[in-house]
């Protein structure tokens, strides 16, 4: 049994633009949760991590872990598993 484990990261709209590689895979402690996954996108790429806070904080960044959204399971306290898919989607608007 290992200690690691690896979650993709997806962001879409404007904030794929903070992202160098699509997916981005980073490695967390196993029982790591959003809040531990932002800590390290903080790390590893602060713009898309200022963009995320901000949006959150806004109430408007959707955050989806496996397809689900995390308002439906335990908000940023959603435990994360390995290989966890989780993207961050901002609103969609047209006209």
């Amino acid at each position: 049994m290992t200690n690691k484990i690896e979650v993709s990261v997806k962001a879409f709209g404007g904030l794929r633009t903070h992202i160098n590689q699509f997916p981005l895979r980073i490695k967390l402690s196993a029982g790591a949760s959003l809040h531990d996954l932002l800590a390290a996108v903080a790390t590893l790429t602060p713009q898309l991590h200022s963009k995320i806070t901000a949006g959150l904080a806004d109430g408007y960044i959707n955050i989806l872990v496996d397809g689900r959204n995390v308002r439906f399971l335990a908000g940023l306290d959603t435990e994360l598993q390995d290989g966890t898919n989780v993207a961050f989607i901002p609103p969609v608007g047209g006209g």
